[in-house]
């Protein structure tokens, strides 16, 4: 029986402030560049060690996989899929109106958008699409990508349709590790482990924007 292994991570933290406008090109700060060394020393450690780096076409993934890349002597492959929910093009609100308005609270039915047009089940559905991709027989992926997308992850792992209203929320922290398992029983039948959720105990700062 073949374990498939994927571990996500997301993103250390960006570039931030009050009146910061997020886009996918935000760099890592400097805390965050010591975040993606924390997470790349402690993947390497793992009994299973990642054997692929999968990350989302954002600077500031890009950025938190490539010393874990450096450390495993490994390439790091881009999937577009992996990006954060209607982000693709810089957000209209500044970090602080986002918290204050808060845009995204009413978006949880499959068929609300974001202001990009992206629907929530449209991002589900794609997110799922990559992880199943990914979770590749005997192989451990680490997917490098965004708190929005760890949380459609978490639902793929449980089997939530796509299409099926968002019902949880949770807190990702940067440079965070939740790691999923899959393996085929002696009945031919897939099952998912969600092993871990957001563990931050390798991190030596811990942030959550």
């Amino acid at each position: 029986m073949s374990t498939r292994i994927v571990l996500v991570a997301r993103h250390g933290q960006a570039t931030q402030g009050p009146d910061h406008v997020w886009t996918p090109d935000d760099p890592l700060t400097e805390l965050g560049h010591r975040q993606a060394a924390d997470l790349a020393e402690h993947v390497k450690g793992l009994r299973r060690p990642p054997t692929r780096i999968v990350a989302s076409p954002f600077l500031r993934a890009q950025q938190t996989a490539a010393p874990s890349a450096e450390a495993l002597g490994l390439e790091i492959e881009t999937d577009p899929r992996l990006a954060e929910f209607a982000s693709t093009l810089p957000s209209p609100w500044t970090l602080a109106e986002a918290d204050e308005l808060m845009p995204y609270d009413d978006i949880w039915h499959p068929g609300d958008a974001g202001w990009d047009g992206e629907t929530i089940g449209a991002f589900f559905e794609r997110v799922g699409a990559s992880a199943e991709e990914h979770a590749r027989a005997d192989e451990v992926a680490l997917l490098v990508c965004h708190g929005g997308t760890t949380m459609g992850i978490i639902r793929w792992a449980l089997m939530i349709p796509p299409r099926e209203p968002d019902a949880f929320d949770l807190f990702i922290p940067n440079a965070s590790l939740t790691e999923i398992r899959t393996r085929i029983d002696r009945h031919g039948r897939e099952r998912r482990h969600v092993r871990r959720v957001a563990d931050v105990r390798y991190l030596t700062e811990v942030t959550g924007i």
